[in-house]
């Protein structure tokens, strides 16, 4: 058994209207409780928190993160490529990073338990980023990107604060479902390419997204490849009985939608978007945030990320 390395820990202080202070404050204390010693990386706000965790990420053995995907995604850019561990403690409205990575949900003491265990025994497992080109840059991203139907009820869902939780996605999903018809998409699958109009193409590294629907149910962030669901243009009432299907993964069955497999995927639009989009494609989200805009890359990473568990 080793001895644990500082850590580092990120809180979105303006979370949940301070409820990720005070979630922070208690993962602090336990933390140290159990013997470790935390540097303190929040700071008045996300952009302040995010400067700190990069400024840290370099010397802390774990970079701790309390909150929703959100903030695991803006931790995952200090951390893919590096020796520094992740570790999640999940409080925010989806969650997806985290049931996509098997990682206890609910408790934060229990993630907690585990993240110190983890710590004490030098134990983490290694998995798949991404890495996404763009006119924009690079990112990465942990579990799926979204380009299409998807990246709109993300936006829409963003935009709102209530319903809580996942319910939020869902109301999101059928607000906008009922107005979108699918765009045109070039896809480049590892040099295979496709020319289809679409209602989304989910570039997966992990299974789910939405606050847990499972786009892509088997999608492996250990096996080196991203798992690209492409659904095919639907009518209102086909798109809303195929998104009922989504949470169980019964989706596959359709024959609407098709699963391909590769290293490399690119992304381009075909014509411009239509007065839905209001003259611009969906902006493509990744973990749910915002990457930029189409065209983009996504290359996968083999074992770029360590995560404690």
């Amino acid at each position: 058994m080793s001895t644990p390395g500082p850590v580092g820990l990120l809180v979105n202080p303006t979370a949940g209207r301070g409820a990720g202070f005070a979630a922070g404050a208690r993962v602090r204390a336990e933390l140290r409780r159990l013997g470790h010693a935390v540097t303190e990386l929040s700071g008045a706000d996300l952009p302040a928190a995010r400067r700190a965790a990069r400024d840290a990420a370099g010397e802390a053995a774990a970079l701790v993160v309390v909150g929703g995907d959100g903030l695991v995604h803006a931790a995952v850019q200090e951390v893919a490529g590096t020796p520094t561990a992740l570790g999640i403690v999940p409080a925010g409205t989806g969650n997806d990073i985290a049931r996509g990575l098997d990682l206890p949900l609910g408790d934060p003491a229990t993630s907690v338990a585990a993240l110190s265990a983890a710590l004490r025994a030098g134990r983490h497992r290694t998995v798949d980023a991404v890495r996404v080109h763009s006119d924009h840059g690079q990112r990465w991203y942990a579990s799926i990107l979204a380009s299409g139907v998807d990246a709109l009820v993300n936006e829409r869902a963003n935009s709102w604060r209530w319903p809580p939780g996942p319910a939020r996605y869902t109301l999101a999903a059928l607000r906008e479902l009922a107005l979108v018809r699918g765009v045109g998409l070039r896809i480049e699958l590892d040099g295979h390419v496709l020319r289809r109009r679409v209602l989304l193409a989910a570039v997966a590294n992990t299974r789910c997204y939405g606050g847990g629907l499972t786009m892509a149910p088997h999608a492996d962030p250990t096996d080196g490849l991203l798992d690209v669901v492409v659904v095919d243009e639907l009518h209102t009432a086909a798109a809303l009985h195929l998104f009922t299907r989504l949470r169980s993964g019964e989706h596959l069955r359709s024959p609407a939608v098709q699963v391909h497999r590769a290293r490399t995927v690119r992304l381009e639009p075909l014509e411009p978007a239509g007065p839905r989009a209001g003259g611009r494609l969906p902006r493509p989200h990744a973990d749910g945030e915002p990457v930029g805009s189409l065209p983009l890359t996504c290359e996968v990473v083999p074992a770029a990320l360590r995560v404690l568990a």
